[in-house]
């Protein structure tokens, strides 16, 4: 599943090519992609314009002129991909590299704007969706989501981290950092990689992390954040940015997995373990 770097780059990508688009049609071929009726999608979004991309934590959020809110998540191998006469951006799950086979058996929702430009939402398993709400329909269902802060921004202070961490003291650290009702964005690859930047162990009981440990997870997520973001992301398998290219931050990865590998630091051998059924590479001689 992208992660917030991925999602994020993908925003970005998208928020330079349809900002400003008026939808002229939808269609879409599977009905759990979508949560009201066809017909009502199609009432409610044709002849408005997308006035902005957003993103909260690993979902896309497309702000519409009339007031209404679109609601993607790619999860595990969704997809979009903007197609004009000029251009073709892909980013998500790599099932197409090009524009030239859409759309196509996993095609499951198509965006027509009124320039004849398309954006295909894509998804190989059906585990995606493409959801369409009020704005208090919106602000309803994140409050249910009961979503932490984003780590990206000025109110995910250390402070802030430390009275998370003291509520949910009998935590894995690794878990932690990974469960959204904490902060959002960080899944499996970040979270070790942020534990051996703060030299903890991802088995770690929160509750016996030092103050100095706490600071450096902190600044370990915005840094390491903020460097995949300028990479484009993480690319092992399926992700590939609004360019069709693999996420570059892959080369600067130090654990995650690396099993098996020499650790960068201190040349020892990096192994991994099951933490609530994910698995989770870490150096044991510089993690404590």
């Amino acid at each position: 599943m992208p992660e917030l770097p991925e999602v994020e780059t993908i925003k970005r990508g998208l928020k330079k090519a349809i900002v400003g688009k008026k939808i002229a049609d939808f269609d879409s071929d599977w009905h759990k992609a979508i949560n009201k009726p066809l017909r009502q999608y199609q009432r409610i979004l044709m002849g408005t314009k997308i006035l902005n991309v957003d993103r909260r934590a690993k979902m896309l959020v497309l702000t519409l002129l009339n007031d209404w809110r679109i609601l993607v998540h790619l999860k595990m191998t969704g997809q979009l991909v903007f197609r004009d006469k000029k251009k073709c951006l892909i980013g998500g799950h790599s099932i197409e590299t090009n524009c030239e086979n859409l759309p196509n058996k996993f095609t499951h929702a198509i965006f027509t704007f009124a320039d004849d430009s398309h954006l295909y939402f894509n998804d190989v398993r059906k585990f995606g969706w493409v959801r369409l709400y009020s704005a208090n329909e919106l602000a309803k269902v994140f409050e249910k989501m009961q979503l932490g802060p984003e780590p990206l921004t000025s109110e995910f202070t250390s402070g802030c981290l430390t009275e998370i961490m003291r509520q949910r003291p009998k935590a894995r650290v690794k878990q932690f950092i990974m469960d959204p009702k904490n902060l959002v964005g960080v899944g499996n690859i970040y979270s070790d990689e942020v534990c051996f930047f703060a030299r903890v162990r991802p088995d770690r009981r929160v509750g016996t992390l030092k103050d100095k440990e706490i600071k450096l997870i902190h600044k370990g997520i915005i840094k390491i954040l903020k460097a995949a973001i300028m990479a484009q992301g993480t690319t092992f398998s399926n992700y590939v940015n609004t360019d069709g290219e693999a996420g570059a931050f892959t080369k600067q990865l130090k654990v995650y997995q690396r099993h098996g590998k020499k650790c960068y630091s201190c040349k020892g051998r990096i192994i991994k373990m099951k933490i609530g059924g994910r698995t989770s590479s870490f150096c044991p001689k510089c993690q404590k």
